[in-house]
């Protein structure tokens, strides 16, 4: 009986620092380039052997057909500690009970009432802008997408100060993530204002949770639909552990949706043709006014436009343990072995997406054949058991911000300006993007004068 063979070792590493300098220095380049040496290949951080899958079928393979020899990396329960034991950081059984309970909350059915809360956001946020203003489009997303989740967690008045608190220091906690992702055990001894801020939050979460309970009612929100939460055995969620799950929800609802609009926009503004296919659809569907979610479900075109940016720009790196050995392709891996996925290097991989690096959104046009993609080459979210619970909420979110903003505005690039791409916590974003806006009604009467 031959052995199995060893998972090929990715050259180049440092004596003691293994390949942290590349993924310091070119992390997403890193990852793209790893597919030349295997299918599963070895790095190492340190002294410290990690691997990472990098063919779809092994990743599907640890995500879903094998993720019964899989969990959750210690590290993402680390990085996320200083927040508690929230859904996007608990592992096995407790996972499944969160996230059962947590389920109906972003069920299908429960999205159109989310939809006014998302439009109203990103009125509010563009409100101040006037023509001529140059934007930094990240922050703006970001702010955007504060406000999308306090307005969907709270639609009652009951809700105003958990609100307030929420949006007030949302970025903070969102950068708390982002900094406790790379220093998990130092970042309670940091300085910085997530640690100050998160006892107010909490304070001001259990205020609202008790006037809720004291008021009765089901207000048809994301708080609501927490305190109301069953399983079958009839176990519902602890005041604790709502608290508790709404900061988790700053911290997984924001970083995301904010990096993909942003990206959204950045794609429109450099690609007129487009764009121009956008503003048709909205003018045929939203015309002008705030979208409403049966207008948000006939913009199909703006939606292939979030999917191919959720295509080129996703998460770069997710990662699971296995609970024992298993078999992973051809390679055995020992328990406790540690393997990385990027969704960011598969997505962007020629093998899988003709033409990867072109922003193409009829790529995922049904009527003309689009979208068949290997199974595990298409992982934005993750898959399997701990797949993103919110993937429709983000994508309605998205395509619901877009619709707003690009009714009224034209985001310009800025000449000279070269868009680079940057890894912040989990998130891939355009570094420091700034572009100029411009009123549509301008546009229009050019249309119309020609």
């Amino acid at each position: 009986m031959s052995s199995r063979p060893p998972v090929p070792v990715v050259p180049g590493a440092w004596p003691v620092a293994g390949h942290v300098p590349q993924l310091a220095r070119r992390p997403l380049e890193f990852l793209k380039s790893l597919a030349r040496y295997g299918d599963l290949v070895e790095i190492r951080l340190g002294t410290r052997s990690l691997y990472v899958a990098t063919h779809p079928e092994l990743a599907r393979a640890m995500l879903v057909t094998n993720a019964h020899d899989f969990t959750r990396s210690s590290m993402v329960a680390k990085s996320l500690r200083f927040v508690g034991p929230i859904l996007v950081a608990t592992r096995d059984e407790p996972h499944l009970r969160q996230r059962r309970l947590m389920q109906p909350t972003f069920h299908r059915a429960r999205l159109d009432s989310y939809v006014s809360s998302m439009a109203a956001a990103a009125e509010e946020v563009t409100a101040s802008w006037s023509p001529g203003d140059v934007v930094a489009v990240a922050p703006a997303m970001t702010d955007v997408a504060v406000m999308t989740m306090t307005k969907s967690l709270f639609f009652s008045e009951l809700g105003a100060e958990a609100e307030a608190v929420l949006r007030k220091v949302g970025n903070s906690i969102l950068e708390g993530a982002r900094i406790a992702s790379l220093a998990p055990n130092l970042y309670r001894r940091l300085p910085i204002s997530g640690n100050r801020f998160l006892p107010a939050v909490r304070t001001a979460i259990t205020n609202t949770i008790e006037a809720y309970r004291a008021d009765g009612r089901d207000h048809g929100d994301m708080l609501s639909m927490l305190m109301r939460a069953e399983d079958a055995a009839g176990n519902r969620l602890s005041d604790r552990e709502i608290c508790t799950e709404i900061l988790g929800l700053a911290v997984a609802g924001i970083g995301g949706p904010a990096a993909t609009a942003t990206w959204a926009l950045c794609e429109l503004g450099r690609n007129p043709d487009i764009e121009r296919r956008v503003h048709e659809e909205l003018d045929t569907f939203v015309a002008g006014l705030p979208p409403t979610p049966q207008a948000v479900a006939q913009l199909t075109y703006t939606h292939q436009v979030v999917k191919e940016t959720l295509r080129k720009y996703p998460g770069w790196a997710g990662m699971r343990r296995a609970v024992r050995a298993t078999q992973l392709g051809e390679y055995t891996l020992p328990p406790g072995a540690e393997v990385i996925y990027s969704a960011y290097a598969l997505q962007n991989d020629p093998r899988w997406y003709s033409d990867p690096e072109r922003f193409d959104p009829d790529r995922w046009d049904s009527k003309q054949g689009g979208g068949k993609v290997s199974k595990g080459a298409w992982v934005p979210f993750s898959a399997g058991v701990y797949k993103c619970i919110g993937d429709a909420f983000a994508i309605t979110e998205t395509v619901t911000v877009i619709a707003v903003i690009a009714s009224r505005w034209r985001l310009r690039p800025i000449s000279g300006h070269s868009v680079r791409e940057v890894t912040e916590a989990t998130h891939v974003l355009p570094h420091k993007l700034r572009m100029t806006v411009e009123p549509r009604t301008a546009q229009r009467r050019q249309n119309a004068a020609v």
